[in-house]
């Protein structure tokens, strides 16, 4: 099998791995929280049951001092309901006095509606809201237990309407760890796996490069070591006529690698920094000069060039040689990737944009799907012969560092099949903006 398939496979498995844990880790987490809410509502329960009951036996306490006070207690008497009203047993300011002192006795901070009902569910007292009470929100106590069996019986129902929002109080923290730390264990997850995907990019690019760089380095020096050999079997008699041939595809072939080697040290100049000599240039004398030195290569190709420059502030603050380096790169790029089988046109147009020259370059290539990827260094797309066409994926690097070192913006649009455009805009210089 080979290496680059076990690789994808080891991702893959690694991926899976992961995910199946993540997963399970959060449904272990869910169901620790539902265990701890069950938990949170049996101990609410038990607090409240402990609350009535002892709002149920001062009742009665306070019933029996009462009788006492006004001496009508006897030994049999306070069990024969029927002698006494329940509205003189029990009242609505008592119950509310009671409960209100019994929950924060027990640290029950939450707001209750009650009633006291008779067995049939009649309610002889209420607060206002208890008509709203939910059953499974509603707790009840007996009042008067000791009453006898014969006797009417009433109860206590106490009615928590926040009851829900109390319990989900009480485990917020739990739910908030729970999720922050899912969260930061997702996003490390997905953190790692762009880390890899992006390493195993870099890395097919970076191959890729060398590939193309050997393939590019051989054939000069191959041409070169080719004349030179020949120079050395040349006989001395045929030398006058052979040098000046042999000396030129040396030359020409030393001026390719040195075209190599600068656009690699170019590319690597931006990883320290690359130092500007700003001056005023003037963007139209620019492309100018730029399109005078392609118009061999128009002419010799057949390529149609049109310019449309509209733009009336044409000066920036820059460095002339870069910012010619960047227009040539994408003169350049659209005579590499132009179709064989139609003649290349080519559009150049500025315009001025609020404070700002937009410069763009379009042509009828064989295009491509603009991608910030373009702009990556050693990018070439997938589609792109490395061999067929020449280039190590740096000049658009290049330029958009360039640009965005002259605090501009690069842009780029274009579909496969129909052309391309590429382009780029730079503040204008200050005087201009406003006019003088």
């Amino acid at each position: 099998m080979a290496p680059q398939s076990m690789y994808k496979r080891s991702i893959i498995l690694l991926a899976g791995v992961i995910s199946i844990c993540t997963l399970g880790l959060i449904s272990i987490q869910v169901q620790w929280i539902q265990a701890t809410e069950k938990v949170e509502r049996e101990q609410f329960s038990r607090r409240v049951a402990l609350v009535l009951e002892h709002v149920a036996n001062d009742i009665t306490a306070q019933e029996i001092r009462t009788m006492q006070s006004v001496r009508i207690f006897q030994s049999n008497a306070r069990y024969n309901n029927n002698l006494v009203p329940v509205e003189e047993r029990i009242s609505y300011r008592q119950v509310d006095s009671l409960l209100h002192q019994a929950f924060c006795e027990m640290s029950i901070p939450l707001a209750c509606d009650f009633a006291v009902t008779d067995e049939l569910g009649s309610i002889l007292f209420a607060t206002d809201n208890f008509s709203n009470a939910l059953p499974e929100h509603t707790y009840s106590t007996t009042l008067f237990p000791d009453d006898p069996e014969d006797a009417a019986h009433y109860y206590l129902n106490v009615y928590f309407s926040q009851y829900t929002a109390y319990v989900i109080h009480s485990i917020t923290w739990m739910i908030v760890a729970s999720t922050l730390l899912t969260l930061i264990i997702t996003a490390t997850f997905a953190s790692t796996l762009f880390i890899i995907f992006r390493q195993k990019r870099l890395s097919k690019i970076k191959t890729d490069f060398v590939n193309n760089i050997t393939h590019e380095l051989k054939t000069p020096i191959t041409t070169i070591s080719l004349a030179a050999q020949v120079l050395q079997e040349t006989p001395e008699s045929n030398l006058p006529t052979a040098v000046p041939r042999l000396s030129g595809m040396i030359r020409n072939e030393s001026k390719r690698l040195s075209q190599l080697v600068e656009s690699i040290l170019q590319s690597a100049i931006f990883k320290r920094g690359v130092k500007l000599s700003v001056q005023k240039v003037d963007m139209h004398a620019l492309l100018q000069n730029v399109l005078a030195q392609f118009s061999l290569q128009f002419d010799t190709l057949n390529i149609a060039v049109e310019c449309k420059f509209h733009a009336t502030n044409t000066h920036v603050s820059g460095d002339e040689i870069h910012l010619a380096n960047a227009v040539s790169n994408l003169i350049d790029n659209s005579i590499k990737y132009r179709k064989e089988t139609e003649p290349l046109r080519i559009l150049i147009e500025t315009k001025n944009s609020r404070k700002t020259i937009v410069i763009t370059v379009t042509d009828n290539g064989i295009g491509v799907k603009a991608t910030k990827q373009l702009f990556h260094q050693f990018y070439r797309h997938p589609s792109e012969n490395m061999y067929a066409i020449k280039g190590f994926g740096l000049g658009l690097y290049y330029v958009k560092n360039i640009i965005e070192t002259h605090h501009g913006k690069l842009f780029a649009s274009g579909r496969a099949g129909t052309g391309s455009t590429f382009g780029f805009e730079l503040p204008v210089c200050k005087n201009e903006t406003t006019g003088k």
